[in-house]
């Protein structure tokens, strides 16, 4: 019986796991930042929203184009005001040509 118990417990933290790993989406484009529906020409309104969310990661969708100093600015806000764990990656798809 206790085998039972123990199973079924390690069983339900596997599975919260799995369901509570999933990543907020903030997308970084040349002259906008954006999480949801929120969209801004600044990074402090999409760091409140992903504040707002609590996420324990964070995956930044940035533009090829975008400057480094953008990506830079919303990343420093990000961890000034939450610790997050934060992934970086470039994409072309919906991004305005150069």
């Amino acid at each position: 019986m206790r085998f039972i118990r123990w199973s079924v417990a390690l069983a339900s933290v596997t599975l919260a796991g799995c369901f509570a790993s999933k990543p907020v989406e903030v997308r970084i484009t040349p002259t906008t930042y954006q999480v949801g529906n929120v969209k801004s020409e600044l990074a402090t309104p999409v760091v409140d929203e992903v504040v707002r969310i609590k996420p324990s990661r964070v995956l930044i969708a940035a533009c090829r184009i975008t400057r480094p100093p953008k990506i830079i600015q919303f990343e420093q806000e990000l961890r000034a005001r939450h610790q997050v764990e934060l992934t970086l990656t470039l994409v072309d798809k919906g991004c305005p040509s150069a």
